[in-house]
């Protein structure tokens, strides 16, 4: 057996030695990495889970029709033709203030001066300054059939505006006018239920559902041809005495609180 010399004893040790130490020095970067981690890991606060947000409601929601009795038109105001003339004096509805007359259209509205119990001969801004409303119904159209549209339309949305002004609290209802039966729908150029039509859908634009609603008494009315019946009116252009009060009951279902 060889004996290993002192001096190749001594070059193996120095040799292995060298060859340990980058193993040596990745040891301790490894642990000290993982300390590091696990220091960092301890001091770091879990994250807070984040809310789900709280729904809010609408500043102004939407409302809903609802079921109403008369006293609910105890502060209301009508403003309209010969229709809404029809509704003061068959309805039942008296607790209700008026503003109508046969003939009356948005370009004669501002000029005109009528009767108010109460009041006396006003204008229509005199009875808005004098009196506060909860609601107003303006049914206003058929009679302007045969102006300039355009002109009408402005009309009637300056009418709105100007009502919302002198009323702010008041709930606004517009209403869609009457159709006329098929015998004058189809003989006349200018009222016929074609034009009304066209007048009611551009009205019903200025509903928002919050303040200002839009209602269609020609679902009640109509036949199944979207005229109205023959056997409710005797001049095919306004409903007999008898049928207002079916009117009002209607004008109940309609009721917004």
């Amino acid at each position: 057996m060889k004996h290993i010399s002192s001096q190749t004893f001594a070059l193996i040790f120095i040799v292995c030695f060298l060859a340990s130490i980058p193993l040596g020095i990745k040891a301790m970067h490894d642990k000290y990495a993982s300390a590091s981690t696990l220091a960092v890991a301890e001091q770091t606060p879990a994250p807070t889970p984040t809310p789900e947000p709280t729904p809010t409601p609408e500043a102004n929601p939407t409302k809903e029709f609802t079921q109403v009795d008369a006293s609910y038109f105890d502060d209301a105001l009508m403003i309209g033709d010969s229709r809404t003339v029809g509704i003061m004096e068959y309805s039942g509805l008296n607790n209700a203030c008026y503003f109508a007359s046969v003939g009356m259209s948005v370009y004669g509205l501002q000029s005109a001066y009528l009767n108010v119990p109460g009041l006396g001969t006003v204008s229509l801004e005199s009875l808005l300054t004098q009196k506060t409303f909860g609601k107003i119904y303006i049914m206003l159209g058929v009679n302007e059939l045969g102006y300039d549209f355009s002109s009408t339309v402005a009309r009637f949305q300056a009418l709105v505006t100007r009502l919302r002004e002198l009323q702010p609290d008041a709930i606004l209802f517009v209403e869609a006018n009457l159709h006329v039966a098929q015998r004058r729908s189809a003989s006349d150029s200018v009222v016929n239920n074609v034009n009304i039509d066209r007048f009611n859908a551009e009205i019903a634009k200025l509903a928002d559902q919050r303040t200002i609603f839009y209602i269609d008494i020609n679902e009640l009315f109509d036949d199944e041809t979207g005229n109205l019946r023959a056997d409710y009116t005797s001049d095919s252009t306004h409903i007999y005495a008898q049928y207002y009060q079916a009117w009002a009951d209607w004008l109940c279902t309609k009721g917004v609180v």
